[in-house]
């Protein structure tokens, strides 16, 4: 399955969608997935989108710049940040939804 066919069977789903969009030469944050599934695991989905090849996703999401983080929940923007994020900040956030 796709990145977007993933993204969009969860738009109608009951999840929060947490979206990283990434591309190969910045940092990759290995840890959100641990930290998203340990949090709430049966209310969070995390989507890792590459803005290289998966260009026309990461345009859809008005994209231009890497590392953007993006929570969503039936197709409505939550939250949005564009830099660097640390456990203690995804943990806030995901907290407040």
């Amino acid at each position: 399955m796709s990145t977007e066919d993933q993204l969009n069977e969860l738009e109608n789903s009951n999840y929060l969608v947490f979206i990283f969009f990434y591309a190969d030469w910045c940092p990759h944050y290995e840890w959100l997935e641990e930290a998203i599934n340990e949090y709430e695991k049966r209310t969070v989905k995390y989507i890792k989108v590459n803005i290289e090849t998966d260009k026309l996703l990461a345009d859809s999401y008005n994209v231009e710049s890497v590392p953007t983080f993006v929570l969503m929940h039936h197709k409505h923007e939550l939250w949005r940040k564009i830099s660097d994020i640390t456990v203690d900040e995804l943990r806030l956030v995901l907290s407040e939804f």
